[in-house]
């Protein structure tokens, strides 16, 4: 094509003009925080300024060839301008440690934990550049202890940006994506109420009826015990089992039913395939919650993310129709006891239900599975468990679901506390931020500015030899059993006690302010004393009622290899063999 028109600007003029508006465009970037919702800034600026530069080009050469340079050179100068920034001295978080890559893009990092693998990346770089690293251009992980009141306390900071990219496509937000704290304390109220003592009380019940149901259910699959050690055996994955567990009974706890994944051996429903649906595609774009809504707006993945809160109001309005049965989950969310002043909408219980089947089926299962692992890999520890089970719970005694007796057995609250601590819920990512219009905060030495994301890693700080010595890779129970109990009250042993406790004699490091598998502060797991007491329960009975070994075959590294961080924990399956113990 000819040239149109001629501006009299020379080509040098022209991309120093290009360079300057572009350079321009990375200041206001610096300056003002545009996400989705500021679609049209985003692209006139990106678009519409070397659109509008195309012209310059336009006095030698053709339109093709004007436009192609205006953007090339735009596009070049800007990204060459935020590289080099990210990279200089000169940026808020230069002082901090890292590799280039993680400095210069958060790409690496999506990649990385869109494959499963976040925390063995977390776990290497803190092992190489200490407590504070620099993960992004504008994030640090820390698992410096002295720094969480300040992070995640009650004088903390409020969420993280990833929260945004994470709930972008609902209209109400669950209690666990609020990023304001005035909010955060109003909706947390409900869950305080349903999840307190009195209350996790009311739910030992539905623990009992459906531990039992796998009980059965496992049996149906189990081996003799001449057959045992024999090759030619059924297998059952256990991890599989815990999963149906864990989904019918939070189906039971949240709505007073709906869930029969035991009964039917099956997702016949695909409860589960809803919960995973979103676990790679939100692992990967919650480091860019600029750009989710986007896809949220054209149409992409929008199905897939919103089938779950659609199944979620079914059971809301299911619950409704059929009325109150229990003080479920439901009974609190919903205020039907009346001691709330401010009621919660129907829009915020579905997504608080949503939130429920999700977290506390999920996250319970893994660590069960988890503790079954590490259980059958440590022979010793196994046999050890099980004498104190059968101690406290002789078989033909009764089932084990005392829980005041459960929470007085050291090695059953040693095992669990070991396997969280290897292999916690949330792997690495809780995220905050300073708040919106601070400024920023002070977290003991360092000044975090506003618009940096601060990420507390559990599975770093919890295998940090600092914190956590001899052996900190290891499953050694023994380490919790090493610590001197302080005074506790005798009226609440259903919670989790044993971490108020100190270690004794200097060889020994268990520093039970670094344990945070629930996470830590105001924001922590509100279902955390019912996992405890839910957990409690279900291992001492499956050790009491069976023997159980890793299936012929399989080799125990393949669990490592399989174990996922998605935001929370993903295990793949665990084979085993089962017989009665008689």
């Amino acid at each position: 094509m000819d040239v149109l028109f001629s501006t009299g600007i020379s080509r040098r003029d022209a991309i120093a003009i290009d360079a300057a508006c572009a350079l321009t465009i990375h200041l206001i970037y610096r300056k003002f925080e545009y996400d989705a919702s500021h679609i049209i800034w985003h692209l006139s600026f990106l678009l519409g300024t070397p659109s509008i530069l195309t012209v310059t080009f336009m006095n030698s050469s053709s339109a093709s060839t004007a436009s192609l340079l205006s953007f090339s050179v735009f596009y070049l100068v800007l990204l060459s301008s935020i590289i080099l920034y990210r990279l200089s001295p000169w940026h808020p978080l230069a002082k901090y440690p890292g590799p280039i890559v993680a400095r210069v893009s958060k790409l690496w990092g999506a990649i990385i934990m869109a494959k499963g693998k976040n925390h063995e990346r977390f776990k290497r770089l803190h092992d190489k550049y200490g407590p504070y690293v620099r993960i992004g251009p504008n994030e640090i992980s820390v698992i410096d202890i002295s720094a969480f009141p300040a992070v995640l306390g009650s004088e903390g900071m409020p969420k993280g940006p990833m929260w945004s990219a994470r709930s972008s496509q609902r209209k109400t937000l669950s209690l666990i994506a609020l990023r304001t704290k005035v909010e955060h304390a109003r909706r947390r109220k409900p869950w305080n109420h349903a999840f307190n003592t009195v209350s996790v009380k009311g739910y030992e019940p539905i623990i009992e009826k459906r531990a039992l149901q796998l009980v059965r259910e496992l049996e149906k699959r189990s081996v003799s015990k001449a057959s045992f050690r024999s090759k030619c055996v059924d297998i059952v994955n256990l991890a599989q089992w815990l999963s149906f567990f864990t989904t019918d009974f939070m189906g039971d706890m949240a709505f007073g039913g709906g869930f029969e994944l035991m009964r039917d051996g099956g997702d016949t429903e695909g409860v589960w395939t809803l919960i995973e649906s979103g676990f790679v595609f939100l692992a990967f774009f919650q480091h860019f919650p600029w750009i989710v809504p986007l896809f949220h707006r054209f149409g992409i993945a929008r199905k897939q993310l919103t089938r779950f809160r659609d199944f979620a109001r079914e059971r809301v309005w299911m619950r409704k129709l059929n009325g109150s049965v229990s003080k479920d989950l439901f009974y609190h969310l919903m205020d039907e006891g009346n001691v709330q002043k401010q009621k919660l909408s129907e829009s915020e219980v579905i997504s608080e239900g949503a939130l429920a089947i999700g977290a506390g089926s999920d996250t319970t299962a893994t660590v069960l599975s988890g503790i079954f692992y590490h259980l059958l890999l440590n022979p010793k520890e196994y046999d050890c468990l099980q004498k104190e089970v059968d101690s406290f719970f002789p078989l033909g005694d009764g089932n084990p679901f005392d829980s005041l007796k459960l929470a007085d057995m050291p090695q059953l609250n040693a095992v669990i506390n070991e396997a969280l601590r290897l292999q916690p819920p949330v792997p690495t990512y809780l995220q905050r931020a300073p708040e919106e219009g601070s400024g920023g905060k002070w977290v003991n030495d360092s000044f975090i500015p506003e618009g940096t994301s601060v990420v507390v890693p559990p599975y770093v700080v919890m295998r940090s030899s600092e914190y956590f010595s001899p052996d900190p890779e290891k499953f050694w129970p023994e380490r919790w059993l090493k610590l001197k109990p302080e005074k506790r009250d005798s009226t609440n042993k259903t919670d989790y006690d044993i971490l108020e406790s100190h270690s004794e004699g200097s060889s020994i490091t268990t520093n039970t302010s670094a344990f945070i598998p629930f996470s830590y502060g105001p924001a922590n797991c509100a279902g955390k004393l019912l996992a405890i007491v839910e957990m409690r329960m279900v291992v001492a009975l499956l050790m009491q009622r069976f023997e159980m070994r890793f299936a012929d075959g399989y080799d125990p590294l393949q669990w490592e290899i399989e174990l996922k961080d998605y935001f929370v924990t993903s295990n793949g399956s665990l084979p085993v063999v089962l017989t009665p113990r008689s």
